[in-house]
């Protein structure tokens, strides 16, 4: 089953010595959010995997905290492509992947005040630059998509028709099952304490258990970089940031199951429909250390004021609310690769609160290339190349 390219000088998984107790595989990933377990998935299919995950569940901190929307109104061109990548999987996954559909419609709604036109034709464009929908729309179009907008501060807005909704859980599952029927070892409540390299290479080591691989996979989010140090690796400048959402209801008269997700252009705050009732952000990004973020307060009432701003909602009291780690590379773009002198240790980082969308492709492009092979035909045909995802691109450099 073997079929991944191991660093030059270590042997393959069966001729490899290890102590008593140690497992020994082809890829250990460090990380179990929607990244690693993506990597799982695909890699288990090339050769034995090993993921460790340090909290009681996987997902928990980014997977388990997003909007979980499809969309390719990214501003960032490789992820873009890179979403447009997924859609196939996410809409027809392989047979036996889930029970239930991973992704069901939901537009996709972005609106502008009088003077915001220019900012509307750019996104426009990059939804049309992979072969998407976009619809362009007046005032009273769009309040007819979302009928809670102010109609007196909307003047335009631009239509994602083929957007969707993401279950988060099915999808993560379906990664994680599959991964494991195909004979991966996953291992919770496993926080990593020693990363080693030695002759045979790579050693991680946590309370009560150890792995040994010629092949790492730093699929650690916000705390990649502490990751590679562990590891002795100099950092990639990972910036964990930090976006606070919450949940409050609507009048009960009002059947918002079918309304678009809805942003403005500028981007100060979205709401999306959910069972029962509805989700608000601030569309924050706030800088700030890893670790278990909670919602601020502030960052909530400001997301209030700027919803009812541009809308008739009077919100009140939140029904709930928290926040999640969205974790960003200089140049916002995804990273999966190795950076030459550091052979064996491949990042898989930097998915900049697009991990879940981006999710099939970025794990398919992870096993292709510690496979030796060219990344599949629907991403270079949109232009992706390995390059673009390298840790050693020309964007990065001196970021660390």
């Amino acid at each position: 089953m073997l079929s991944l390219i191991l660093p030059v000088g270590l042997p393959a998984a069966d001729d490899r010595k290890a102590g008593a107790g140690t497992m020994r595989v082809d890829v250990i990933i460090i990380g179990g959010g929607i990244a690693g377990a993506s990597a799982a998935y695909f890699l288990s299919r090339h050769g034995s995997v090993a993921l460790i995950e340090r909290e009681e569940q996987a997902g928990y901190h980014s997977s388990g905290r997003s909007a979980a929307q499809f969309t390719v109104g990214i501003t960032a061109p490789t992820m873009r492509r890179m979403a447009q990548a997924s859609r196939a999987f996410l809409e027809t996954p392989p047979a036996g992947f889930c029970t239930y559909p991973i992704t069901t419609p939901r537009s996709c709604l972005t609106v502008a005040a009088v003077g915001q036109e220019d900012r509307l034709a750019r996104l426009e464009e990059r939804i049309l630059s992979v072969g998407a929908r976009a619809e362009r729309l007046d005032g009273p179009s769009a309040l007819a998509l979302f009928p809670a907008l102010r109609p007196e501060k909307i003047h335009a807005g631009v239509n994602e028709p083929d957007a969707m909704d993401i279950d988060v859980d099915v999808l993560l599952q379906g990664y994680l099952r599959g991964a494991k029927a195909n004979g991966a070892t996953v291992v919770l409540k496993a926080g990593v304490d020693v990363i080693l390299r030695g002759a045979a290479g790579w050693t991680v080591a946590w309370p009560g258990g150890e792995v040994q691989a010629p092949l790492l996979v730093n699929a650690a989010g916000a705390w990649a970089d502490e990751v590679a140090g562990m590891a002795g690796i100099a950092p990639l400048g990972i910036v964990p940031k930090r976006r606070t959402a919450f949940t409050f209801a609507h009048r009960p008269d009002v059947d918002a199951r079918a309304w678009p997700h809805v942003s403005n252009v500028d981007y100060r705050w979205y709401v999306k429909p959910e069972p029962g009732c509805l989700m608000g952000s601030l569309a924050d990004a706030t800088p700030t250390a890893p670790g278990d973020a909670y919602a601020d307060d502030l960052d909530v009432a400001q997301a209030i004021d700027n919803i009812e701003q541009d809308t008739s909602f009077r919100i009140g009291r939140p029904l709930s609310q928290w926040a999640g780690l969205r974790s960003f590379v200089a140049d916002a773009e995804p990273v999966a690769g190795m950076r030459p002198q550091e052979p064996g240790f491949f990042w898989l980082v930097g998915q900049g609160g697009c991990g879940i969308l981006t999710s099939p492709a970025v794990g398919e492009a992870t096993a292709a290339l510690l496979a030796g092979r060219d990344l599949p035909a629907a991403m270079t045909e949109l232009g992706v190349t390995a390059g673009d995802l390298s840790p050693a691109r020309n964007s990065l450099q001196g970021v660390g």
